[in-house]
C-alpha cells in the first residue's frame, strides 16, 4: 500500500475525540428479532435542535414491536455523563451489539411521514414504524453522527472478507429454483433495511449467542 493511499485512509477516518466531558441523551433500539435492547448516547452540546426534531417525530408513532421490526424511544430530559455513557458501551451483557457513545455533529434526520399516515390508523402507524427503522434500524444512527467513541479493543471481532465470500458462496450453491422464485411479501412486508447487508458496527461488534 502507497503512502498516498495510507494518507487518504488516514483523512476518512479520523481518530476519535474521546470526549468524556459534557452531557449525553439516550436513544434506545429494542429490536423484535434479537430481543435485546441498545443504547445510542449521543451529545447533546451543539445538538440540541437534532435532538428534538428527531424526538418530534418519534413521537407520533404508537410504538410496539411489530415482525422483525425494531421500536425507538429518545429521552431528552434526562443526561448522563460522557463517564456513564463510555461505561456502558464497555458491558458485556447483549449477545448480539453492544451499547454505542457518538461525539460528534447530529445530522437532521428525516422520515418523510404523510398526513394520513399520522392519523391514528394501524396502517399508518405501521407504515412509520417501517419508514423508522429503514433508515435507523441495527444502528444505522451512525449514518447521521459522527465521531464514534471506539477503542482499539472494540475492534478486534471484526468479520473477515474470506469468512464472508465462503458463507455467501455457499449459500448461493444451497439455494434452490423454488426459493429464488419466491412471492414477494404481502403488505407486512419488512422494509428494505432487513435485504442489506449489516452495518459495520453489527459485523464489528457481533459475537456468539449466549
Amino acid at each position: 500500500m502507497s503512502s498516498e493511499t495510507k494518507d487518504v485512509e488516514t483523512k476518512s477516518t479520523p481518530e476519535p475525540s474521546h470526549i468524556m466531558t459534557g452531557n449525553y441523551v439516550a436513544l434506545m433500539e429494542t429490536n423484535g428479532k434479537e430481543f435485546e435492547s441498545w443504547y445510542y448516547f449521543i451529545r447533546h452540546e451543539g445538538n440540541e435542535e437534532a435532538l428534538k426534531h428527531l424526538q418530534d417525530q418519534l413521537e407520533k408513532i404508537d410504538w410496539y414491536i411489530v415482525d422483525d421490526l425494531s421500536t425507538f424511544d429518545l429521552d431528552l430530559d434526562h443526561f448522563v455523563s460522557a463517564s456513564t455513557a463510555k461505561e456502558m458501551t464497555k458491558l458485556e451483557m447483549n449477545s448480539y451489539a453492544f451499547h454505542r457513545k457518538f461525539d460528534g455533529k447530529l445530522k437532521t434526520i428525516n422520515f418523510n411521514f404523510k398526513k394520513k399516515e399520522t392519523k391514528d390508523t394501524e396502517r399508518g402507524n405501521e407504515r412509520m414504524m417501517c419508514k423508522v427503522f429503514d433508515l435507523l434500524g441495527y444502528g444505522q444512527i451512525e449514518d447521521y453522527i459522527s465521531d464514534e467513541d471506539l477503542d482499539q479493543e472494540d475492534l478486534t471481532d471484526r468479520e473477515t472478507s474470506s469468512d464472508s465470500d465462503t458463507e455467501d458462496d455457499s449459500e448461493s450453491e444451497s439455494e434452490s429454483d423454488s426459493e429464488k422464485n419466491k412471492k414477494p411479501l404481502g403488505k407486512k412486508g419488512l422494509p428494505p433495511s432487513l435485504d442489506k447487508d449489516l452495518p459495520r458496527f453489527a459485523k464489528r461488534k457481533q459475537r456468539p449467542k449466549k
